[in-house]
């Protein structure tokens, strides 16, 4: 049977059986779990002199393990008292005759040695305290097993291996576990605390002196500090901290090879939950200042991130120590003490060249940080030590965030470089709660890293990206409350210091570098400090200048062009009232970029339900901005009436050629239906430019966008089968309403007729909206009333067909649903706040009022969002109110 069972498991587990024998295998070790007896099969399989292949011993224990958990569980037909007796026998017997020095079989690989200390463990808590009161004792005989004591390698690392798993099983706070389970751990961890936590604390320190010494101890002191490490959290310290232990510990960590191992125990020891005063004791004892100033940490990059975690965890306890009491008392003068001496080693390791050593100490410095914040709020002013750690933080931030040597600008396409720029990032906020506490520190010594590094002799562009990454964390300081001081006389002098700085980027040549990283920082900037220009409006020449160039908008980085021409559009937007008699400079200059090339992407292809995801929408959505540029450099006051109107033809009159071109090409063709979506979307972003220039419009521009407004219908009459057509149309209706106002009306009436009859279910949520703004901006007029008691029978019949469709069980067709529900409520609403409620009474619909009223109701009292109740209970009462009149 035992052979049956090893190729059964052999089969199951090789990639080359055949699928049927597999299964069939499979089924076959299945059956074993599942039998009532298969346990004592394995373990017989498990225990035989003749060792069977490590798979089938891993298999053979599973089977038992699954077995010790039903008795754990009491779940199925759990073992009794006779087959645990059977059991503990026989891992005894096998330890005893494979874990000897005098065994001539080769050890249990790794992994069937941590399979067997589970296997132990299971059986462990079963029977401790209660049948298996000598647990402990027996193993450490085993692991001494007739020679001296504690002298048996083989058996001292099995024994390790059980307590780690003990630990994992009762005592790691990562796992979650039932209550019930939560007390049993609680009772096995006092009975241990009681009987054999003394015995096995003085063992462990016994490993240690026997084993650190010998060439063969390695792998014996490692786990037996590993096992300290994890007990430590439940057990009493004073068992471990004592003068003789921490000597030992201490002596190790002058091993190379064992010092990590060393240096993780004591961030653990450190780590234990206890009153503030032992927690200080146990830290003044360790004298962590002079053994970390010891340690040759050199190139070793592992040992010096653990050394750097045991900075971290001692530096956290001594802030939360000084945090605990808000009033100078002896402990916290003496913690404040304890803490100047060792922060600038985590100051150290924060500035170390490797990102994984300088994060292990972000939780102490961001927690030193919070408790000077809190400080400054007690109106405790910053001592001159505490000023110095500061000062000495806040400029190893700063030449922390600057790109190293080995690393070169990709805009976030690098993963070494996205990994700079996330702990770049954290490092940011360090910077700002630095400013938080201390706001002359921080604008003193950024002004003083930008000015240098603007005007400095040195060209390299990570010095120069530096200097204007923090000139955009100075700025964004600025418009953070919490960062800087937002008015009185510190404001006051934040704001010179960074005009100043401006000033000074503006008048630099940093620009001549031609680095596109440099070039991006200086784009970004001058929009998001616009406001700077109000008081230098002689420069916005310049900035447009480098704007249109090859620095920008026309750069020869795609990554760079399509940012750049959403910045320039964001520029032209705010600073509008300072174009002066640029604009139409400004315009020529972008000209040749107001081209749309439509790209379709394989997929689209021939796709009659093909949508712009996947095609050339990045870079389109990003030359959009262009033209809504283009629209607000037309319409600003400099620009008189004749010369708007031609230019607003040189951008209008392409788009209409494109279009008619477009529709004469075969309709199976995909590119041409995605060109017509691009030209229209390029027609309503320039309106919504034109209509923000602030120039009050004119007849003859009125009569362009009427003429748009027709090339659009004769499109969607084409095309109104394309979601995308449809989409793009309503979006260009919409941003030209403002400025055709009610001589739109009749092709909107067109629009409004076409989409209906077309749109999917999806599309009646925005078509709602759409009417929403209609209705809003239309009230009262008599064209808005006439095209709405036309429409709203169909309109409201399809949303009542839409809403009668379950959503079978669909996430996103319930989500759906309810958005229906909003938009048609918010339609209701809109009707009614507008007083266009006659339209509901009319002779064309009155046959559809009373389900109306039915719908409402029926809404409000079954939607599990409050907020349709609310808005359907608000439409309901007014609607009732017209039944009442009619």
């Amino acid at each position: 049977m035992e052979d049956q069972v090893e190729q059964a498991v052999e089969i199951a587990l090789s990639s080359n059986s055949d699928p049927m024998i597999k299964q069939q295998a499979m089924s076959f070790c299945n059956q074993i779990k599942e039998s009532e007896d298969g346990w004592q099969m394995c373990l017989s399989l498990f225990m035989n002199d003749r060792k069977r292949s490590p798979a089938v011993r891993f298999f053979a224990l599973q089977v038992v393990d699954d077995a010790l958990v039903k008795r754990l569980n009491g779940s199925g037909k759990p073992l009794d008292n006779t087959s645990l007796l059977y059991i503990k026998d026989a891992l005894l017997s096998y330890i005893q005759r494979e874990y000897s020095p005098q065994s001539a079989t080769d050890a249990d690989a790794v992994f069937m040695q941590n399979k067997l200390a589970q296997t132990i463990t299971l059986f462990f808590l079963l029977s401790y305290p209660n049948t298996w009161p000598s647990f402990f004792d027996d193993l450490l005989t085993l692991s001494s097993m007739g020679g001296p004591q504690l002298s048996n390698g083989r058996g001292l690392q099995l024994f390790l291996r059980i307590l780690v798993a003990q630990h994992e099983e009762i005592a790691d706070t990562l796992i979650i576990r039932s209550s019930e389970v939560a007390r049993r751990n609680t009772i096995i961890k006092d009975a241990i605390r009681v009987r054999d936590m003394a015995q096995l604390a003085s063992a462990w320190m016994e490993i240690l002196v026997q084993w650190t010494s010998r060439d063969d101890g390695y792998l014996i002191v490692e786990s037996c500090l590993r096992v300290i490490g994890s007990w430590v959290s439940w057990i009493d310290i004073s068992l471990i901290v004592t003068p003789q232990y921490m000597s030992i510990i201490f002596g190790i960590l002058g091993n190379e090879a064992l010092r990590g191992a060393a240096c993780d125990t004591l961030s653990e020891i450190i780590s234990k939950k206890m009153k503030s005063s032992d927690k200080f004791d146990l830290i003044s004892l360790l004298n962590l200042p002079q053994t970390i100033g010891q340690l040759l940490i050199g190139s070793d990059v592992e040992f010096t991130e653990k050394v750097a975690r045991l900075v971290n965890v001692v530096c956290l306890d001594l802030v939360r120590i000084m945090d605990e009491d808000q009033f100078a008392s002896p402990l916290k003068e003496n913690t404040e003490n304890l803490l100047q001496q060792l922060f600038p080693f985590a100051i150290g390791f924060l500035a170390n060249e490797y990102d994984d050593t300088s994060s292990e100490v972000f939780p102490a410095i961001s927690e030193y940080l919070s408790f000077l914040r809190k400080e400054k709020k007690r109106n405790m002013p910053l001592n001159p030590a505490r000023c110095s750690t500061l000062t000495s933080m806040l400029n190893t931030i700063i030449l922390k965030v600057k790109y190293d040597e080995s690393m070169d600008w990709s805009n976030g396409t690098d993963d070494s470089e996205n990994e700079f720029l996330e702990v770049r990032g954290r490092l940011r906020l360090f910077q700002d709660a630095v400013a938080a506490i201390d706001e002359n520190l921080f604008m003193d010594s950024i002004s003083s890293v930008v000015i240098n590094s603007l005007n400095g002799e040195k060209r390299d562009w990570r010095d120069i990206e530096l200097g204007l990454f923090e000139l955009g964390a100075y700025s964004d300081g600025l418009r953070n409350a919490a960062a800087l001081p937002t008015k009185g006389q510190g404001s006051s002098k934040a704001m010179e210091i960074l005009n100043d700085m401006l000033l000074n980027m503006t008048n630099s040549n940093v620009l001549s570098i031609g680095h596109p990283s440099i070039n991006l920082h200086y784009m970004e900037l001058v929009v998001k400090n616009s406001k700077f220009f109000e008081t230098h409006p002689q420069i916005v020449p310049q900035i447009l200048e480098i704007f249109v160039s090859n620095i920008g908008i026309h750069s020869s980085y795609l990554q760079v062009q399509v940012r750049a021409w959403y910045l320039f559009y964001r520029f032209i937007k705010l600073c509008k009232h300072l174009m002066g008699d640029i604009a139409e400079t400004a315009l020529n200059a972008i000209g040749d970029l107001l081209v749309i090339e439509a790209e379709v992407s394989p997929k689209n292809d021939g796709d009659s339900d093909m949508s712009a995801d996947g095609t050339d929408s990045g870079t389109f959505d990003g030359r959009l901005y262009l033209f809504e540029a283009s629209g607000i450099l037309i319409s600003v006051e400099s620009v008189p009436d004749e010369k708007q109107l031609h230019l607003l033809k040189s951008v209008l009159t392409p788009i209409f050629s494109d279009m008619e071109a477009s529709l004469s090409r075969p309709p199976e063709d995909s590119q041409p239906a995605l060109q017509i979506h691009h030209d229209i979307m390029a027609i309503g972003t320039f309106a919504r430019g034109i209509n923000d220039g602030g120039k009050a419009i004119t007849d003859p521009v009125r009569e362009q966008f009427l003429l748009a407004s027709r090339a659009i219908l004769v499109s969607l009459e084409t095309l109104s089968g394309l979601e995308i057509i449809r989409e793009a149309s309503r979006f260009a209706f919409a941003r030209m309403v403002p400025i055709l106002g009610h001589q739109i009306l009749p092709e909107i009436a067109v629009l409004v007729s076409r989409l209906l009859s077309e749109s999917s279910t999806s599309e009646l949520i925005d078509f709602m909206s759409f009417l929403g703004q209609l209705i809003h901006n239309f009230k009262g007029q008599s064209g808005i009333l006439e095209m709405l008691d036309q429409l709203l029978t169909p309109l409201l019949s399809r949303v009542f067909y839409s809403l009668s469709i379950s959503a079978n069980g669909s996430t996103d067709e319930e989500i759906q649903q309810s958005d229906i529900k909003k938009a048609y409520l918010n339609f209701m609403m809109g009707l009614l706040n507008n007083g266009m409620e006659a339209v509901l009474t009319s002779d064309r619909n009155r046959q559809i009022f009373e389900s109306v009223v039915r719908s409402v109701a029926h809404y409000t009292s079954t939607s599990p969002d409050a907020s349709i109740k609310k808005m359907g209970s608000s439409i309901y009462t007014r609607l009732q109110a017209i039944m009442k009149a009619m």
